[in-house]
C-alpha cells in the first residue's frame, strides 16, 4: 500500500514538474508564436484583398497596405510583450541594444515620411506634395511666352520636310474649358537651337470635322510655327463616320483614326524618326537632343541582327504602376527569408567567437522574429522606387508602362503600327500597341527620366471622376510623372 502511495506521489510530482516546465516553455515561446501568427494573418488578409478585383487599388498599393497592417500588429505585440522581452534578454547590453534598435527604427520611419512623400509606390506617399507642380509650371510659362512671341506677323519659324530628321505629330481635339495644346506645342519648340529646329517637321491635326470649332484654328501663332496644319482630307464615307463618332462621343474609334492619320502623314514626310505626342503634355527643355541620343542608344542596345524589332521609345510613363508586383511575391519571400537567415547565422557566429554572454537564445529569437521582420516591412513600405530607384538612361519596359502620351517610332516600324491600329479600329492606342507587342515579343524602350509631363486635368474622353480616380483627382490628373517635376534646366 505504501509502495503504491509512493508511486502515485512520484507520478504526481513528475506530472507537476512536467506541467511547470510546459508553462515555462510556453511563456517563452507563445509571444513569438503570436507575433508570427499575427503577421501571417495580416499577410493572408492583404493577399485576399489583392486577389479581389472589386476595388480599384493598384496591386503595389494593396501589398504596401498589407505590410503596413502586419507591421502595426507586430509593433502592437512588441508593446504588449515588451516587459517579457526585456526580462528574457537578461543582459543589460541586450536590453540597450533592443532599445537602441527601436529608437533607430522610429527615426527611420520619420526619415521615410520626409524623403519618400513623392513616391506613389510608398506607404509614405503624400498626394498633396507628390502631385505638386514644380518644373512643369516653369515649362508651361516658357511655352506660353514662346506662343505669345509667335503670335505676331513678323515671327516665322518653319522648315521643309526634306531637311527633317524627325517628324513630330500632334492630334488636337477642342476641349471644354482650358486648351492644353498651346503649352504642348510651345514646350516642344521652346529652347531648340536653330539647327535643332531645322531637323524637326512639326505636324498638327485639327481633329474636328468642323475645324472652326477648335479654339486654335486660324490663330496667327499656329501658322507661324507649325510646319503643317492638317485638316481632315478624307472620302465622304470616312467623313460621315467621323461626324457620327463626334456626335456619339465614340472616342475609342475616333482616337484610333486620328492617331493613324497623323502617323501616316509623318511617315509620308520621309523623316527617319516619328514622335507622336498627345495635346495635353509638356516637354522638358532639351527634349530633342535627349530623344535623338536615346533612340541611338536603343538601336545600339538592340541591333537588328538579334532577329527581332523594337517597337517604340516611350517618352512618358507614370511611376504609379512600378511598385511591388504580385507576380514577384515568391522572389520577395525568398529574399526576406534569406536576409533573416543570414542575420541569424551572423549572430550565431558572433556568439560562438566573441559575444557568448550577450547574444542569448532569446536575443536570437527577438532579432529573427521581431527586428528582421520590422526592417523588412519598412523596406517594402518605403516603396520600390525609393529602395530601387530607376536609373537614368534607356531601358526595356515590357510591362506597367502607362500611357500613350508620347511614343517615338522608327520610319521602318511606322507602317506596321498603322496597319495594326487600322485593323483594330476601336480601343485605346496604348492598350492595342501593348497587346500587339506582347504577341510578337517586340522590345519596348523607355527613356528615364521622362521627357514629357501630362498636364491635362480633364480628359477629352469624359469620365473624369470614374472608378480610376482617387486622391480627389480626376482620372486625367492621376496620369502623372513624379520624376519630371525634379528636372532642373541648369543640369543638361
Amino acid at each position: 500500500m505504501e509502495a503504491a502511495s509512493s508511486s502515485i506521489d512520484t507520478y504526481y510530482i513528475s506530472g507537476s514538474k512536467l506541467k511547470q516546465l510546459t508553462n515555462q516553455t510556453s511563456q517563452k515561446i507563445v509571444p513569438s508564436v503570436r507575433l508570427i501568427a499575427y503577421s501571417t494573418s495580416a499577410a493572408a488578409a492583404f493577399a485576399a484583398l489583392a486577389n479581389d478585383r472589386t476595388h480599384d487599388l493598384p496591386i503595389s498599393r494593396i501589398y504596401t497596405m498589407g505590410i503596413a497592417s502586419a507591421l502595426r500588429r507586430l509593433l502592437s505585440n512588441v508593446a504588449t510583450h515588451g516587459p517579457t522581452i526585456f526580462r528574457r534578454l537578461r543582459s543589460r547590453s541586450g536590453v540597450y541594444a533592443f532599445i537602441a534598435f527601436l529608437f533607430i527604427y522610429l527615426a527611420l520611419i520619420r526619415y521615410c515620411s520626409f524623403a519618400f512623400h513623392r513616391d506613389p509606390t510608398s506607404a509614405f506617399f503624400d498626394p498633396a506634395r507628390g502631385y505638386e507642380r514644380k518644373y512643369s509650371i516653369k515649362r508651361q510659362r516658357d511655352a506660353e511666352s514662346f506662343i505669345h512671341n509667335a503670335n505676331t506677323s513678323s515671327f516665322h519659324q518653319k522648315v521643309t520636310p526634306k531637311n527633317a530628321k524627325m517628324c513630330v505629330g500632334v492630334a488636337s481635339v477642342g476641349r471644354d474649358g482650358e486648351q492644353y495644346v498651346e503649352a504642348t506645342i510651345g514646350s516642344l519648340l521652346d529652347g531648340l537651337t536653330p539647327e535643332e529646329r531645322e531637323e524637326i517637321f512639326l505636324v498638327v491635326l485639327i481633329a474636328e470635322t468642323t475645324p472652326s470649332h477648335h479654339p486654335i484654328y486660324g490663330k496667327t501663332w499656329l501658322t507661324n510655327i507649325v510646319d503643317k496644319v492638317l485638316l481632315y482630307d478624307v472620302s465622304q464615307p470616312q467623313l460621315e463616320d467621323l461626324i457620327q463618332w463626334e456626335n456619339e462621343r465614340d472616342y475609342r474609334k475616333k482616337a484610333i483614326f486620328d492617331y493613324t492619320y497623323v502617323l501616316q502623314r509623318c511617315y509620308n514626310s520621309g523623316a527617319q524618326w516619328i514622335v507622336i505626342v498627345e495635346d495635353d503634355t509638356l516637354a522638358v527643355r532639351g527634349w530633342y537632343p535627349r530623344t535623338i541620343e536615346a533612340l541611338a542608344m536603343a538601336d545600339e542596345q538592340y541591333p537588328p541582327k538579334k532577329g527581332s524589332d523594337w517597337l517604340y521609345l516611350r517618352l512618358f510613363f507614370t511611376e504609379e504602376f512600378l511598385g511591388w508586383n504580385s507576380e514577384e511575391w515568391p522572389h520577395y519571400l525568398l529574399a526576406s527569408i534569406a536576409v533573416t537567415g543570414m542575420t541569424a547565422v551572423a549572430l550565431l557566429l558572433l556568439r560562438q567567437f566573441t559575444l557568448k554572454t550577450t547574444i542569448t537564445n532569446t536575443m536570437l529569437v527577438v532579432v529573427a522574429f521581431i527586428c528582421c521582420p520590422m526592417c523588412i516591412a519598412l523596406y517594402f513600405l518605403a516603396g520600390r522606387l525609393s529602395m530601387q530607384p530607376l536609373q537614368p538612361g534607356v531601358h526595356a519596359m515590357p510591362k506597367f508602362g502607362c500611357c500613350a502620351q508620347g511614343f517615338a517610332f522608327s520610319k521602318e516600324m511606322a507602317p506596321r503600327v498603322i496597319a495594326r491600329l487600322s485593323s483594330i479600329r476601336s480601343g485605346f492606342v496604348d492598350e492595342i500597341i501593348e497587346a500587339w507587342a506582347n504577341e510578337l515579343n517586340l522590345v519596348r524602350w523607355v527613356v528615364i527620366p521622362s521627357l514629357l509631363q501630362h498636364i491635362g486635368g480633364h480628359s477629352s474622353k469624359g469620365d473624369d471622376y470614374g472608378s480610376k480616380s482617387k486622391y480627389s483627382r480626376t482620372v486625367a490628373e492621376k496620369i502623372w510623372n513624379f520624376g519630371f517635376e525634379m528636372y532642373d534646366d541648369n543640369i543638361r
